[in-house]
C-alpha cells in the first residue's frame, strides 16, 4: 500500500506533535507519589521495556502484511473499503429479572420529587411502604402518580431517564436498570485514537453479546484514507436499540465519535442509553485498589496481567512506526490491547449485573 503525498504530509505533521507533545510522563526511577485515573504516566522502566517490544516487534513481522500479521476481512461502504478484524470470547451474562428492578423502584421514595431521606424516613414511620402508598398524599401524589405511570409502562429508556433524574450514574439503582434491556442490546465500545480530540480514530473496537460469545468487531484503519469508511461501517452496528456500555466514554468515546462524523459531516447523534461503568467502579472501589483504570480492576477483580501490553498513550507511536515502516508489528499489542479492554470492560459488566461486590 503507497501512502498519497496528502497522506505522508498529514503523517509528518502527527509525528512532529507526539515528538513535541507526547500526551504522556514517564517517571524516572519509577517514583510515582501520586495516582488517578486522568493520569497519563509511563514508568521509565516500563517505557523502556515497551520500546525493547516495539524493536522485538520490527524484527519478528519484517517482511509481513498486515493482513497476515492480523488477520481479518474487507468491509465495503459507500465511502470506500475498510478493514474488520473479528474474534470470539466466551461470556455469560447474568440475568436479573426486569420485575424484580421495577419492585424495587417502586418502593423507592426518592424518585418522587421532594423526597430525601429524611423525608424517607418520616414517611416509612407513618405507614407508607411504596410509592402506590402516595398517590392520595396531598403533596407527593400527583408526583407518585406519575411515577407509577413511567413504572407501569416498562420503557427501560424512560426509566433509565427517571431513576437518572434523581440518582447519580454511581448509583446501584442506576446500574440495575440495565436489567430492563436485553443482553443483545448491550454495544461494548473503546477507541484508540491519535491522541487528543481532532485528531483520527485508527480504531474502533465494538462487541455484542450473541448467544453465550462475546463478538467482537475491530475496525482497524490500514490508512488515514480508511477513518471514514472505518466510522460507517461501525455505524451499522449503532442501530435504533442498541445500549452503549463504556469505561469513561461519556467524557472521552462518545464525545471523540460525535467529533470525528461531525468532522466528515455524517449525522450521527449517538443518543443512545449508556451505561458508563467509570462512575460506579469508583463508587465501589477507589478505597480499595490503588486506582480505578481499567487495568487495575482487571488484575484485581480478575487476575488479568497482561504481557507485551502497550499503554493507550503510546498508541500514537506505535502506530506512527506501521505509518513509516508499513511493518505491522507495532500493530499487533495495539490490536490485542483494545480487545482485552472490551473483554474486561464486558466482564466487569457481568460483575456489576450479579450484585454488590
Amino acid at each position: 500500500m503507497i501512502p498519497s503525498m496528502a497522506f505522508e504530509t498529514a503523517s509528518k505533521v502527527w509525528r512532529e506533535r507526539i515528538d513535541r507533545n507526547p500526551e504522556y510522563t514517564i517517571i524516572r526511577n519509577d517514583r510515582v507519589v501520586r495516582t488517578s485515573y486522568s493520569d497519563s504516566y509511563v514508568l521509565q522502566s516500563d517505557y523502556e521495556a515497551i520500546l525493547r517490544l516495539k524493536r522485538d516487534l520490527l524484527r519478528m513481522y519484517s517482511g509481513s502484511l498486515l493482513e497476515e500479521a492480523l488477520p481479518g476481512s474487507v468491509e465495503e461502504t459507500p465511502e470506500g473499503d475498510c478493514y474488520c478484524i473479528t474474534s470470539k470470547e466466551r461470556i455469560s451474562v447474568p440475568d436479573e429479572e426486569a420485575d424484580a428492578v421495577i419492585h424495587d423502584l417502586a418502593r423507592d421514595f426518592t424518585l418522587i420529587f421532594g423526597i430525601g431521606k429524611r423525608k424517607d424516613r418520616e414517611l416509612r414511620e407513618r405507614g407508607y411502604c411504596t410509592i402506590a402508598d402516595l398517590q392520595q398524599h396531598r403533596r407527593f401524589g400527583p408526583d407518585a402518580r406519575r411515577c407509577l405511570e413511567i413504572l407501569r409502562a416498562g420503557d427501560p429508556c424512560q426509566i433509565q431517564g427517571l431513576v437518572s433524574r434523581w440518582h447519580s450514574r454511581s448509583h446501584p439503582l442506576s446500574v440495575r436498570t440495565a436489567a430492563l434491556y436485553e443482553r443483545e442490546q448491550f454495544l461494548f465500545l473503546d477507541l484508540e485514537t491519535l491522541g487528543i480530540y481532532q485528531r483520527p480514530i485508527i480504531l474502533i473496537g465494538l462487541a455484542g453479546v450473541e448467544g453465550g460469545s462475546l463478538i467482537i468487531r475491530q475496525y482497524l484503519l490500514r490508512s488515514v484514507e480508511e477513518e471514514l469508511p472505518a466510522l460507517l461501517a461501525a455505524l451499522r452496528h449503532m442501530g435504533h436499540g442498541k445500549v452503549f456500555v463504556t469505561y469513561n466514554g461519556r467524557t472521552f468515546d462518545i464525545p471523540y465519535l460525535r467529533e470525528r462524523y461531525a468532522y466528515y459531516g455524517e449525522r450521527a447523534r449517538l443518543e443512545h442509553p449508556h451505561f458508563d461503568l467509570l462512575h460506579p467502579a469508583r463508587r465501589q472501589w477507589r478505597d480499595r485498589f490503588p486506582d480505578c483504570r481499567l487495568m487495575t480492576l482487571e488484575k484485581e477483580l480478575f487476575g488479568v496481567v497482561r504481557e507485551h501490553d502497550v499503554p493507550s498513550a503510546l498508541v500514537p507511536e506505535f502506530y506512527e512506526t506501521f505509518l513509516t515502516t508499513g511493518n505491522p508489528g507495532p500493530l499487533v499489542p495495539v490490536v490485542m490491547h483494545n480487545r482485552q479492554d472490551l473483554i474486561t470492560l464486558a466482564r466487569l459488566f457481568c460483575l456489576f449485573r450479579e450484585g454488590p461486590a
